[in-house]
């Protein structure tokens, strides 16, 4: 298993970070970490914490945990998508 780090592998841990922040601080987890990458493969992700939106979560279900990185979105992207949803959230004055 090659062990590079760029962008798109650092979307990934984003996506793992926000995930803990949702979940108050659990720790993420799959299973056993033997079985991790083949859960993975199997399109297996970490569960929607109660109360992290549910659109906020399709953004990091599909935008940072694509399996590929070719098809996981960039931080500009992810942005983006945030800030509509926290658009969304925000009553206009």
């Amino acid at each position: 298993m090659k062990r590079k780090f760029n962008e798109k592998s650092d979307v990934w841990s984003f996506g793992v970070t926000m995930w803990e922040i949702f979940s108050y601080g659990e720790v993420p987890r799959l299973g056993e970490i033997g079985e991790l990458v083949t859960r993975l493969h199997k399109g297996e992700r970490l569960p929607k914490p109660a109360v992290c939106p549910g659109d906020v979560y399709n953004i990091y279900l599909f935008g940072c945990w694509e399996f590929s990185q070719e098809k996981r979105k960039t931080f500009v992207e992810i942005r983006d998508q945030l800030k509509a949803e926290m658009d969304k959230q925000t009553p206009s004055i």
